[in-house]
């Protein structure tokens, strides 16, 4: 074979490559089918990624604005080289347990630079379909494992929940323990009756409307009363 030939024949191979990964005229053709519906269901997606967007920015270390960018980012990168027409992306906690260490040692470059090695592993075991041997894996240790994010991410909190400045370090447990001393010693019953309010109007709100993104607007209500009362 040529040189010519093995040029055409790998630059057809990146064209089918390319053609599979962006979306076709039947996904345009599903688009214009039902506009409304589809419509709602990304402001749906949109109204309960953005308060959890904003929240795992801050609890990352990296900020508000790191997470609501991110969000944004790979949610547009999901939609044009998804793999389903039903997929729903977001911003999800588990890496906010992982990228705390990285952002209190290195910094936004070394955060920066994990979440390109991470998706690299992923595109990886992508074309290896690696995918499958999730089926394997037993149900407890996926909620074992979702319930000590959930752990992590409550201890991170503990600090801007009382209203106390955080001391360095990423032990979690520890850095909660001393913000609780700190309370106790310079209690701040404003910031912990922010924090109360929001999670009772969350718990209670969505399961009497769950219809209403009480998440999103507890978050508002939360800030603009931070803002007005300095």
């Amino acid at each position: 074979m040529t040189r010519v030939a093995r040029g055409v024949t790998v630059g057809l191979a990146r064209g089918a490559l390319l053609r599979r990964l962006l979306p076709g005229r039947a996904d345009v053709a599903r688009m214009r089918r039902r506009p409304g519906r589809d419509l709602l269901a990304g402001l749906t997606v949109a109204v309960v990624a953005l308060p959890l967007a904003l929240g795992f920015g801050v609890a990352s270390g990296l900020g508000a604005s790191a997470g609501l960018a991110t969000a944004i980012v790979a949610g547009a990168v999901a939609a044009i080289f998804g793999g389903s027409n039903l997929q729903v992306s977001g911003p999800t906690g588990a890496m906010t347990v992982g990228l705390v260490p990285i952002a209190h040692r290195h910094g936004a470059a070394g955060v920066l630079t994990v979440g390109l090695l991470a998706g690299i592993l992923l595109l990886g075991l992508a074309f290896l379909r690696a995918g499958r041997a999730v089926r394997y894996v037993p149900v407890p240790v996926v909620e074992g494992f979702t319930a000590g994010i959930a752990a992590v991410i409550f201890l991170q909190q503990v600090p801007a929940a009382l209203g106390v400045h955080a001391r360095g370090g990423d032990k979690v447990a520890l850095v909660a323990w001393d913000a609780v001393v700190d309370f106790a010693h310079r209690p701040d019953w404003t910031a912990l009756a922010i924090a109360a309010g929001v999670v009772v109007s969350m718990l209670v709100g969505s399961r009497r409307w769950p219809t209403v993104p009480f998440s999103l607007l507890a978050v508002a209500v939360a800030t603009i009363v931070v803002a007005v009362g300095g």
